[in-house]
């Protein structure tokens, strides 16, 4: 569920857009289940769009499909927590490569602008992580897969469903806009392995403070996935 500029929203793009940030919201509560006859109700538009719109958000994660019940909203746990960074980790990195080797000058202008909002909303939690998501968002689009780009989106509202972040609690504004200039001064230097490096390390770091204790569960297979090379062991 990404809007995308360059793209004209259909009625059934926007409707899941607005459910999605209901939920992200909490307008609509985590483990509630919701009819499409009251979510129709609610956003002014037919069953059928709203049929069509959660068919789009379940397939995102965001909610789950009960038969002749409705949908429930669907709040990720540790193992869905574990699974996402994984994922990221595996498809992140090499976007970050080829985004460095082809992305244009007005795509690595519009980089240093979202990078640039970080360094401007650091007391801002939500404008934060808004800038924080068009900056990954800009070297997804940059790599060329704008499929990727929008899987990705799926994965970080499932993220900011369950409100997981590692602002302010886990660790300062300014090392996550560290961790980002690295990853830019690499792009804007057209160093396609240094980009994937930094990503990597990045996405790393973060997924070592989302994903739990040393002693859980969903940690020991993250670190099974990642091969040892989360900071958790450094």
């Amino acid at each position: 569920m990404v809007e995308r500029p360059d793209v004209v929203p259909s009625k059934t793009d926007q409707l899941a857009v607005a459910i999605r940030n209901a939920i992200l919201q909490g307008e609509l509560a985590a483990g509630s289940l919701y009819s499409a006859q009251e979510l129709g109700q609610r956003f002014g538009v037919s069953r059928t769009p709203v049929r069509e719109a959660l068919l789009r958000l379940a397939d995102a994660g965001l909610v789950r499909i009960e038969r002749n019940r409705g949908v429930r909203i669907v709040t990720a746990s540790d193992a869905d927590l574990a699974e996402i960074c994984t994922v990221r980790l595996l498809l992140e990195p090499p976007a970050a490569r080829r985004a460095a080797a082809r992305m244009s000058d007005a795509e690595r202008h519009r980089l240093e602008a979202t990078l640039q909002e970080m360094r401007e909303t650091t007391g801002d939690v939500e404008a934060f992580f808004a800038a924080d998501r068009r900056f990954h968002e800009v070297i997804l689009r940059g790599s060329g897969n704008n499929r990727l780009a929008d899987y990705v989106a799926s994965l970080r509202d499932a993220i900011s469903l369950r409100g997981q972040r590692t602002l302010p609690v886990m660790r300062e504004a300014q090392q996550i806009i560290t961790e980002h200039e690295n990853i830019a001064r690499a792009i804007t230097a057209r160093a396609p392995y240094g980009a994937a490096r930094a990503m990597r390390q990045h996405l790393l770091t973060t997924a070592d403070l989302l994903v739990g204790k040393e002693d859980s569960t969903s940690y020991v297979d993250w670190q099974e996935w990642v091969g040892g090379e989360g900071t958790g062991d450094d």
